[in-house]
């Protein structure tokens, strides 16, 4: 039997749901290894042969592996956490004709309407509830919330998760400053490390990505990350994007350890009965050549929401829509030259009434232009006028209950515009105000990773800038 090692890129779903490559070894075992996936009856979307597609990737947090007292000191055993919740939720997107994956992480904490639960936090779902499975409620409820239907779905515990880690052996992470996981002089999860380049092993790793209480040592004293299960989404794409570039490197070098990643995450893997072996064969077949550090062709984004209590988030209906347009797309790529509404179910420009503003110092006669081009595209004119300021960037000003539409104004202004809530309109929904970068009026094509990735700056994480000596530490940990 020859021997070989392929890569397997739909694995956002390894390693705890979010890995974005893996290895695999042999094509009999691979098979076998496949056959060896746990299958659970849950109601997807159908899905048409080649069509992208949109995973749902679930890491449970049931304490049932918990059967020693270090990991029941880190996370609690069953006893004292009963029953599970979406510790960790994605929607991974699969565009075969691309290839392209497009990884949307939604925070455990987002407030959402769950069938027969009420207003709550969309991790409770996968409880199940009125004798709906928890994955089929949680499916449904992101289907009823966010318009994106589901195709397949892929779960996995945090034990599976460590074990894939102790399989490669340890996952470099390097720390600009000394870290923990304290909440009240309580650590929470066990997470303690010094600076610089650390290699984790399963249970460290588990430790770092599952930090809600993140602290660095600064300047002398502890400070708290402030954007908690935020930020903890980031530190897990990061930490995943890592390992399984590990994966891709000591598999191709070893197929031993490409059998042994194989053996610890598989069988501990559940999926829909629809997803087949031959499905997954055909993806490993599509993705082996990509690289799971290539940030093209794996993007990583993060629902974007905003704060609305302690621990609790909800959706930004407006900077989300055309991410989750993108999620919703199901035309593949080589065949979207049509033009389309920004997302599902998103309100016709038949619907929308505009109106436009030229710019102080603008072209003269600017807005009646504009205003036309809305109409040509099925918009409602509602009027011009001047809005007397010297406006750079283009403003769409929504009234109240516009958001919506707002976003779908937004989509067909190709220099881009800026966001605007504005209580005080009152004879339109919309009011573009034309910015010095006014284009044009163009009906959006389909949505693409492009626009979802401009979406992307509104997920409520910001980066900083490092110094080059800290870039340069970090490039070097491997």
């Amino acid at each position: 039997m020859r021997a070989f090692v392929s890569r397997f890129a739909i694995a956002a779903v390894v390693v705890s749901l979010l890995m974005t490559g893996a290895v695999y070894a042999a094509n009999d075992r691979v098979t076998a290894a496949l056959g060896s996936i746990k299958k659970v009856k849950v109601k997807v979307a159908a899905l048409a042969p080649g069509d992208p597609a949109n995973f749902l990737l679930i890491g449970s947090d049931t304490r049932a592996f918990a059967t020693n007292a270090t990991q029941q000191k880190a996370f609690g055993n069953a006893q004292a956490v009963g029953g599970q919740r979406a510790d960790s939720i994605m929607i991974m997107h699969v565009d075969a004709d691309a290839k392209e994956i497009t990884l949307m992480s939604i925070p455990r904490d987002t407030y959402v309407s769950i069938p027969g639960m009420g207003r709550t936090k969309i991790n409770a779902a996968l409880n199940g509830a009125n004798g709906i499975s928890g994955p089929d409620l949680l499916i449904q409820t992101i289907k009823n919330n966010f318009g994106v239907p589901i195709n397949h779905y892929l779960a996995v515990n945090f034990d599976t998760f460590g074990k894939v880690v102790d399989a490669i052996g340890t996952v470099p992470i390097y720390f600009r400053y000394p870290v923990r996981d304290s909440n009240g002089g309580h650590n929470e999860t066990g997470l303690s490390q010094p600076a610089g380049c650390q290699r984790l092993d399963g249970l460290h790793a588990l430790e770092y990505v599952r930090s809600r209480y993140y602290q660095q040592y600064i300047n002398g004293r502890w400070v708290p990350d402030p954007l908690s299960d935020l930020s903890r989404v980031v530190r897990q794409q990061e930490f995943l994007r890592t390992l399984a570039t590990q994966a891709v490197k000591k598999g191709l070098a070893n197929p031993l350890t490409a059998s042994s990643i194989t053996s610890s995450l598989l069988p501990n893997l559940t999926s829909d009965d629809q997803l087949t072996t031959d499905v997954l064969l055909r993806l490993i077949n599509t993705y082996r050549d990509v690289k799971p550090d290539d940030r093209n062709a794996v993007q990583s984004e993060t629902l974007p929401v905003v704060q609305v209590g302690s621990n609790l988030v909800r959706a930004d209906s407006v900077q989300a829509y055309l991410m989750l347009a993108h999620l919703a797309n199901f035309s593949p790529k080589t065949t979207t030259t049509t033009t389309t509404r920004p997302v599902a179910n998103a309100p016709k420009p038949s619907a929308i009434k505009v109106k436009v503003l030229n710019r102080n110092g603008g072209v003269k006669g600017g807005a009646a232009a504009a205003l036309a081009e809305f109409t040509k595209a099925g918009f409602v004119g509602a009027g011009t006028g001047d809005s007397g300021r010297a406006v750079t960037s283009t403003e769409v000003r929504f009234a109240t209950g516009a958001s919506a539409k707002a976003a779908v104004v937004k989509s067909y202004l190709p220099g881009g515009a800026t966001l605007v809530a504005d209580p005080t309109i009152k004879d339109s929904d919309v009011v573009v105000v034309l910015g010095a970068d006014f284009t044009s009026v163009t009906a959006p094509v389909a949505a693409t990773t492009t626009t979802a990735a401009t979406a992307t700056t509104a997920a409520g994480v910001t980066t900083t800038t490092e110094p080059p000596d800290v870039v340069a530490a970090r490039a070097a940990c491997k």
